[in-house]
Order: structure tokens, then C-alpha cells, then sequence
């Protein structure tokens, strides 16, 4: 089947062709979207500053645990939360607005949702990569305990599901803004070819 820029195919096996009809009404709703986006972004910025500081505080008083005690499976839960921290610091920041956009052509608001919506791709791996870190660290720190010490009472079982839902839920979120992004790449490809 031929194919070109404006044309993809879809998931479903259908062909079809961006085109802007009536520039105004997805102007209207993109800009809505982006205001909406704006204030989620802000609070996600301020959730995940407060939260990264917490952890930080957190590893700071299991390594302080860890230390007097000689609890090597303290040592790990704090290098975990540290790193897992870092990683929240990591997508604060490319969750962070530089600026306040305000736009008013159709074109400038669909690379501010192209940027945005790659934004929220890169702190969705990261989240991803936060997942691992915290499995892999609760079960060095899960064997380190069992060696050294007692087993614990909990299995790590649950939390490893837990983990696991969690990040099922970030790839399916990931998934559908890499295909929310596609999509404004295009339209913005069509409105560029209507010009």
C-alpha cells in the first residue's frame, strides 16, 4: 500500500488523512488542553519537588540507621531511596515549565503540545526506571537481610507486584502520549501543508 507523509496507517488496518477543517474549534480545544496541562504540569512539579526532598531526607535517616545499627539491608533501602529521589528530581525538572506560553496561532500551540507531550514521555521513563531501581533494591536488600540477619515477616512478593502494576500503568500512559504525539505531528504536518 503506498504510503506518504500525510497518510499512516492506522492501528486498526485504516488509512486516513490529517487535515484541518475548522482551524478555530481545534484551536479552542487545544487551547483549553494546554491550560489544563499547564496547571497539572505546575503541580506536578511542586508534588514531585516535595516528594524528592522527602526521599532524600528519608535515605539520609536510613543510612543513619543503617550505620549505628550495621544493618547492611538499611544501607541498601537508603541508596534506593536516594536514587529513586534523583530520578524524581530528574523528571521535576523536564516536568518544569521554563515559561509561561501564552500562544495564539494554532501553530505555536501545537509545538508547545509537541514539546509538552515529549516532556511527559521522558518523566514517564523515568518513572519506569524508578520502578526498577526500587525491585532491584528491595531484593538486594530483602537477600542481604535473609543473610544477615532474620527473614523478614512480608514476603516481597506483594511489593514486587505492586511495582509491576505500577509500571504496566506508566507504559500504558507512555503509549498513549507517544500516540497523542504522533497525532499532533501530523496535524501539525497537515496544517503546515494547507498553508
Amino acid at each position: 500500500m503506498p504510503m506518504d507523509d500525510d497518510v499512516f496507517w492506522e492501528r486498526l488496518g485504516i488509512t486516513w488523512r490529517a487535515s484541518v477543517r475548522d482551524a478555530e474549534v481545534v484551536s479552542r480545544r487545544l487551547k483549553a488542553r494546554l491550560r489544563l496541562q499547564s496547571t497539572l504540569l505546575t503541580a506536578g512539579t511542586v508534588a514531585g519537588a516535595l516528594v524528592s526532598l522527602l526521599g532524600f531526607a528519608l535515605a539520609a535517616w536510613t543510612f543513619y540507621v543503617g550505620s549505628k545499627l550495621h544493618a547492611w539491608n538499611f544501607l541498601t533501602r537508603g541508596l534506593t531511596l536516594a536514587i529513586v529521589s534523583l530520578l524524581i528530581v530528574i523528571a521535576t525538572l523536564v516536568l518544569r515549565e521554563r515559561n509561561a506560553v501564552e500562544t495564539r496561532s494554532l501553530r505555536d500551540m501545537l509545538q508547545v503540545s509537541i514539546a509538552r507531550t515529549e516532556r511527559l514521555l521522558r518523566a514517564a521513563d523515568l518513572g519506569c526506571y524508578a520502578a526498577v531501581v526500587l525491585a532491584l533494591g528491595g531484593m538486594v536488600g530483602y537477600v542481604l537481610r535473609v543473610r544477615f540477619s532474620r527473614p523478614p515477616a512480608i514476603s516481597p512478593i506483594e511489593d514486587l507486584l505492586s511495582l509491576t502494576l505500577l509500571a504496566l500503568a506508566l507504559l500504558w500512559y507512555r503509549r498513549s502520549q507517544a500516540h497523542s504525539l504522533s497525532n499532533f505531528r501530523r496535524l501539525g504536518q497537515a496544517f503546515d501543508s494547507e498553508d
